[in-house]
């Protein structure tokens, strides 16, 4: 079993389908589809955007025993945010923003070559007023699932529950992988804990290749051929400096 720990966001779209995104999720979905059993350990809202993430997330295969509900904060929710790359295409930028749909290729950052560029922002903007993992949720949360073989942590936590998910992941005899956001300091972890950097821009690639990783260590791969089996899948490139 993988455990991925992150939020889920709720994700509208243009024809008025609900589903669910951020990176936690992508990881999730990416190695469900690959065979592998997979729960998320997040926290939504106690509202209908918090129903709908549960049965988006239902739809991908990922398992939510362990996505609570926080009663005093809403669900995240995904907004398209249309981005004009030129001054003359400022008038088409609307025109994208009403046709873009929230799937995987929007949330990516979906662009035609020759319009604007569909960007996703993150509601609230303020952390503090999302909901949040607390090192208790955490440690309650990995004590359920002490099947985990491979635990992702995919959200930047505070270093109380950090090291929660170091506890946990160690007490399951699970593979801890750590993701960070582009430039972001590490936190102290175990040196045998896999530390991967999200880049700074991203179609939507990462979460499919660390799910993909994640896959080939719950089958029992090493890390080294898992993740080059990974990145050999994912068709990714090196990019030179």
């Amino acid at each position: 079993m993988i455990v991925v720990i992150g939020l889920p966001a709720y994700a509208g779209s243009a024809g008025g389908e609900e589903s669910v995104g951020g990176l936690a999720v992508d990881v999730a979905a990416a190695a469900a589809v690959l065979g592998s059993s997979v729960e998320l350990v997040g926290k939504v809202g106690d509202d209908g955007a918090g129903d709908a993430v549960v049965l988006a997330l239902g739809r991908l295969g990922v398992g939510h025993a362990a996505l609570l509900r926080d009663p005093a904060r809403s669900t995240p929710v995904l907004s398209a945010v249309a981005v004009a790359t030129e001054p003359e295409a400022a008038d088409g930028a609307a025109d994208a923003l009403a046709g873009a749909a929230l799937t995987a290729d929007a949330l990516a950052g979906d662009r035609a070559d020759d319009g604007p560029r569909v960007e996703v922002e993150l509601l609230p903007a303020d952390p503090a007023a999302r909901p949040g993992l607390e090192a208790g949720d955490i440690s309650l949360a990995l004590r359920y699932l002490a099947e985990a073989r491979v635990v992702v942590l995919a959200e930047p936590l505070p270093e109380v529950a950090v090291a929660a998910v170091v506890e946990g992941a160690t007490f399951a005899g699970a593979r801890l992988v750590v993701l960070l956001p582009p430039g972001a300091a590490s936190p102290a972890l175990p040196p045998e804990v896999t530390l991967l950097e999200a880049p700074a821009v991203d179609d939507g690639s990462f979460g499919r290749v660390v799910g993909a990783f994640a896959a080939g260590l719950d089958a029992g791969a090493e890390p080294a051929a898992a993740f080059a089996e990974a990145v050999r899948a994912s068709g990714w490139q090196p990019v030179a400096d």
